[in-house]
């Protein structure tokens, strides 16, 4: 691999621009989706990450955000009616965080332009070639050491 990439830096380019380029047009299709609810992106990691983890320092941990960063964003929501936290039974230093019935809605409505987006990425790529791309990417953040 070492050999390629020194013969062709042009292909450690494109890789860098398409991921960043995947990764801000993810953004923006979140963004877009969701105009009219007054949400930043890490509001929207919060809300969308609730149906698999529960916990502040998970969803920090699991999406790589700063704590404080993940903290403001909690408090915001919480104020927005979305979320409700609670101390965990497990770790009093942790709060539980759940959904409202309004804060569902809107996270139905994020999962929906997930589906959306990842639909429109992956149109015209057959299902062999998507999991080449799993494990590809799952060897990428190991090797950055991001959880995968």
């Amino acid at each position: 691999m070492k050999d390629i990439l020194d013969k062709d830096l042009g292909i450690v380019s494109f890789y860098l621009v398409a991921f960043r380029k995947i990764s801000r047009a993810y953004q923006d299709f979140q963004l877009k989706a969701l105009d009219g609810y007054d949400l930043s992106p890490n509001e929207i990691v919060v809300l969308s990450s609730l149906d698999t983890v529960s916990t502040a320092s998970q969803i920090a941990a699991d999406y790589d955000v700063s704590k404080a960063l993940l903290s403001r964003s909690v408090k915001l929501l919480k104020a927005k009616g979305y979320i409700v936290a609670s101390i965990s039974e497990q770790d009093k230093r942790e709060q539980d965080l759940t959904l409202t019935q309004e804060g569902r809605a809107v996270a139905d409505v994020i999962a929906e332009a997930n589906r959306h987006f990842f639909e429109k990425v992956v149109q015209g790529v057959d299902s062999d070639s998507l999991e080449v791309v799993r494990m590809m990417l799952k060897v990428l953040m190991a090797n950055l050491s991001i959880g995968g």
